[in-house]
Order: structure tokens, then C-alpha cells, then sequence
């Protein structure tokens, strides 16, 4: 983790639309959702060129994958874990960022 590693809190508000604004806080919540990429994309974040994504087995067989976005801008740096979603694959394919694959275990999460 780099020494200017950002951590999402409620100062980042200012740089958004606050009506639009979707709080979240890796203390709080282990993953987000695509619309928090969504909003930090907009406020003028930058992507790295790859991202990495862990697939978890939960019951009945059932996948989940957890893609972990590395953002930047301004000298900070933001690690986001978004779920998978329509949105999220359409920023890895329209960006042609590389996806690094991570194990993970059944059941995490």
C-alpha cells in the first residue's frame, strides 16, 4: 500500500454532486457497488491499467466475483472492490484495463 493511499470518508463529499452522493468506507463496508466507481470516475479519478478480481463459491454453487479498482488523482490513491456488474465489465472492456485473477476461498464474504 503506498504511503498516499487514499481511504474514502465523508471529506471526499466535496468533490461530488452532493445530492448524487454515495457514501462508502472500507472500514464499514468490505465491497461497494459500480455506482460509487461510477460517481469517482465522474469527479475526474483516474484508473491504473490493470484490476484485480476474486471469485467467491457461496451456497448452492452460487459466484460471486469482486473486482478491486485502483484509482488516483491529485497525489492520492483509492483501492475500491466493486461487485460485478454490467457497468464494472463495461469499464474493463471499454478501458482495456488487464484483469489479474486472485484466488479466493468458498464461503469468504
Amino acid at each position: 500500500m503506498s504511503s498516499n493511499f487514499y481511504s474514502a470518508s465523508t471529506s471526499v463529499a466535496q468533490e461530488f454532486n452532493v445530492e448524487e452522493y454515495r457514501h462508502w468506507s472500507p472500514l464499514s463496508q468490505a465491497y461497494t457497488s459500480a455506482d460509487v466507481l461510477q460517481q469517482y470516475l465522474r469527479a475526474g479519478w483516474q484508473l491504473a491499467e490493470s484490476v484485480t478480481v476474486e471469485t467467491f463459491t457461496l451456497g448452492a454453487g452460487r459466484r460471486v466475483s469482486v473486482y478491486h479498482f485502483t484509482l488516483s488523482k491529485d497525489g492520492r490513491e483509492l483501492r475500491l472492490p466493486v461487485v460485478s456488474s454490467p457497468f464494472a465489465l463495461r469499464v474493463i472492456m471499454d478501458r482495456s484495463l488487464k484483469v489479474i485473477r486472485l484466488n479466493a476461498e468458498s464461503g469468504s464474504h
